[in-house]
């Protein structure tokens, strides 16, 4: 995969999110934050809920990829479900920003901190099929940016 981000432009991006989420949604409300755009859609708090949810499932991936036989299973969560379960919507801005901040500074930590060659460790896919931790780091960071996108940060 030619286009994959290394885990080490992929710690920078996420750094680089790091410190530039908090500004760009400074100027926002908390009512247009918790604000859906429809009946089945999530509000941008919820978006920001998820990226909490799935910080928290990827900090456990790449902490274990470390210390358990490879290649690691990656299980699928109820996203929906854990939106719901952690009541993202009546939960403040402040508190979710700042589960989102110190989720995503642990995982930067974690990468910054990998060994030589950790890039190549595997993670396996429900499928069977296995990916690396390079391409896992990779699509993480994507897959922010997908959200982000969604509330109009990119």
């Amino acid at each position: 995969m030619t286009n994959t981000m290394t885990v080490r432009e992929a710690e920078a991006r996420l750094r680089g999110w790091i410190r530039e989420l908090p500004p760009l949604l400074a100027d926002r409300s908390e009512a247009q934050l918790k604000t859906r755009p429809g009946p089945d859609k999530w509000s941008q708090l919820e978006i920001l809920g998820h990226l909490c949810d799935s910080a928290l499932h990827n900090l456990m991936r790449f902490v274990r990829i470390r210390i358990e036989p490879q290649p690691l299973p990656l299980t699928p969560y109820a996203q929906d479900d854990w939106v719901s379960g952690q009541r993202y919507q009546a939960a403040s801005y402040d508190h979710v920003l700042s589960l989102w901040l110190a989720l995503n500074s642990r995982i930067a930590d974690v990468w910054s901190g990998l060994p030589q060659g950790a890039s190549e460790w595997t993670f396996a896919l429900p499928d069977g099929t296995t990916v690396s931790l390079e391409h896992w780091a990779d699509d993480y960071v994507l897959h922010l940016e997908h959200h982000l996108k969604a509330m109009n940060m990119e």
